[in-house]
Parts: C-alpha cells; structure tokens; sequence
C-alpha cells in the first residue's frame, strides 16, 4: 500500500508542475501570484486565472483544497519576448489595497487559545512518516510528510478533504489566583487527504506550524473570517498576564509572535482590537527620599487574534523597546492614542 502511497503523492505533484493542467488544487498558503509565477512563468496573469474562477470573490477567498480552473492563456512560459521597434505604452498594473486593514487570515487560523474544557474532536493522528515503507524514522511530522488518522469514509472523509492538526500543551495558570485557568492548545498544521480507507485516512501535511506528533487532534478545517484591525477598542485600558506563547521553545516574545493573555471576551477584548502594551513603573525613591512610583513605560503592541471568555490570542504587532513580554509578566494595555498612530 505504501508504495501506492508514494506514487500518489508523486501524481499529485507531477499533475501541478505543468501550465497544460486545466485545474489546479490550492494548498495552503497558495496565492494567486504564486501560481501565476508557477505556471506562466511571470507574475502578471494572475488577474486572468481570478477571472477564470468567477465563483472566487477576490484573492482572498482562496481555500485549502479548493479546485480552480488555470485558463490557457497563449504564448506563456517558453514563448520569447517580442522584439519591438516602435514605442508602446504599458498600462500599469492595477495596485489593490484594502479599504480597511484586515488581519492575515494565516495568523488567525494559526493561533491557537487557551482550552477551559477538553477539545471535542473527531480524530487523532495514528502514526506519522508513514511514507517510509511502514518504518517510522522519526517521531515528528512536517510540511511534505505522510501522517495516518483514525477518520475515513465512514466518517464522511473524502479525497482533498482538509483538516487542522491540534497539539494539546501545558496548563496554563493564572498568575493572579495560581489557579489553572485551561490547557494551551497551539495549531500544529494543516492536512489534506489523499488516499482515504473506511475507517482511516492518509494525508500529506501541507502546512505545518510546528512538528506533528502521534496522539495529536484531528479536527475539521474551517476558514476564518475576515477581521478588521480596530484601533479604538471597546475597552479603554487594562491590567493582564501573560500566560504562555505560541512557541512553547521560547520564553520571551518578538515581533510576529503570539502570546496568550488572561483576558477575554468578559473583558471586553474583540478580535481586531490593537493595544500599546507598558510595562507597569517600579517603586524607587525621589531626591528627597520619598517613595514615588516611576512611569510605565511602553514596550509592545498587541493585536488581539482571537477571544475565548476568560483568554485570547494576541499578535506582537511591534516592539518598542529591548524590553521583550515574557510569561508571568503583568501588562498595562492602554489604547493607542490617535497622536501614536503612524508615528514609528
């Protein structure tokens, strides 16, 4: 069977690297420039496969799994460039901007949150590197490996079908009460199926965030909906912890990494909202002796990604300063003033 495995995975890519294939499968993280790039040898039609597609709203609706129809758009790829001998005006190619920032859907959809109750689920990963000829080399999957899950037809598991890959972490505790508030549950990868059986399936993971283990859960793949960044939150400030990060190998967050707070929707946090982040001032003593409290001083922003009732997700849009957030710390979020925005 793995052999059928191996040439399946080798039809697949084989049936994807030629610009004479009238469909196409997107995977995850696929744009229409890169297909455009891929199969026309240039970046510039990628408006013509969007009008070949008109069932696709805009480039951003694309979804793992999706089959889109490459239209064959003549002296393309190998075709040389016509030699000109007179002046030509180029139209110049329309540039697209939103009307409203909007959060990459890649972050939202790779988040991840912090689990008050176990996650209901409807499969597990059996086994992974399933493609070395029954031999499991290595514990740990990535982008480009064969893993197995305990889903087949019988579960409603097709060929394309896609699915999210979550790893169950740590117990996060809140550093307010030491109480444990819920597990960390992070977005391990994504998974497409390519040879289901009744009751298992094989897949080729074609996205991953970080290593996929056996034991891992399997769960449906839904797309995110489109958020707006929303510069004027509800809630005005507020005192929060930090009680994990997105990478359980780091301890301190930079820039484009995502940490989880001990605030959520009871708060008043919406996904979109965008906070400066201040480290609280310390106690120190004035010329005279007298005990004074220093000024808090700001370090991050933050975009909030996703809220659960009591913890969200959120996105280290920037760092101000050295002075990186770490877990346990206890942040000011202040809303930023109108005078900071665009400033740096």
């Amino acid at each position: 069977m793995h052999s059928v495995i191996c040439g399946l995975v080798l039809m697949a890519f084989a049936g994807t690297a030629s610009a004479s294939a009238t469909t196409y499968t997107i995977g995850y993280g696929d744009t229409l420039w890169d297909l455009s790039i891929r199969f026309y040898g240039t970046p510039d039609y990628w408006d013509d496969i969007l009008a070949a597609n008109p069932s696709i709203m805009g480039v951003e609706y694309l979804v793992p799994g999706m089959d889109i129809v490459l239209p064959d758009i003549a002296g393309t790829v190998s075709a040389p460039a016509p030699t000109r001998t007179q002046s030509v005006t180029v139209a110049p190619a329309p540039t697209l901007t939103a009307s409203t920032p909007i959060i990459s859907r890649i972050r939202l959809e790779s988040a991840g949150f912090v689990a008050v109750n176990p996650v209901p689920a409807p499969g597990v990963v059996l086994a992974v590197n399933v493609e070395d000829q029954g031999i499991v080399s290595n514990d740990d999957a990535y982008a480009g490996d064969l893993v197995e899950i305990d889903m087949g037809t019988a579960d409603g598991v097709s060929v394309n079908s896609v699915f999210k890959i979550l790893n169950v972490g740590e117990q996060a505790v809140d550093p307010e009460t030491g109480n444990k508030i819920g597990t960390i549950v992070r977005v391990a990868g994504l998974i497409r199926i390519l040879e289901p059986s009744e009751n298992t399936s094989i897949a080729l993971v074609e996205h991953s965030n970080m290593q996929i283990n056996a034991g891992d859960l399997v769960v449906v793949y839904e797309r995110a909906a489109d958020i707006p960044i929303n510069t004027r939150p509800a809630s005005e400030d507020m005192t929060a912890w930090v009680i994990g990060l997105q990478n359980p190998l780091l301890t301190r967050s930079y820039t484009y990494d995502v940490v989880y707070l001990n605030r959520g929707s009871e708060s008043g946090l919406r996904p979109g909202d965008v906070f400066v982040v201040y480290n609280y001032g310390d106690m120190a003593y004035d010329i005279s002796g007298n005990r004074v409290v220093t000024a808090d001083i700001p370090i991050s922003e933050l975009v909030v990604l996703t809220t659960e009732r009591t913890t969200c997700s959120a996105l280290v849009s920037a760092n101000i300063t050295g002075d990186l957030i770490e877990v346990g710390d206890r942040i000011h979020l202040a809303r930023r003033q109108s005078a900071q925005t665009g400033s740096r």
